[in-house]
């Protein structure tokens, strides 16, 4: 699924299921795909709402 989000990422699906596995949360890679879409997405909500706004 591509996003407007997509331009630009920082943490990698790869990256997120060993930070998760660090934490004690197994997950698969499309897992964490789809978290951090989500995450991604809340973040460029609350930046339009906080801060474009103005």
């Amino acid at each position: 699924m591509k996003t407007r989000l997509d331009e630009k990422r920082n943490i990698t699906p790869k990256q997120a299921v060993e930070i998760l596995r660090k934490n004690g949360v197994e997950v698969s890679e499309e897992k964490a795909i789809k978290i951090l879409d989500t995450m991604y997405f809340l973040a460029g909500l609350i930046v339009e709402h906080n801060f474009k706004k103005c």
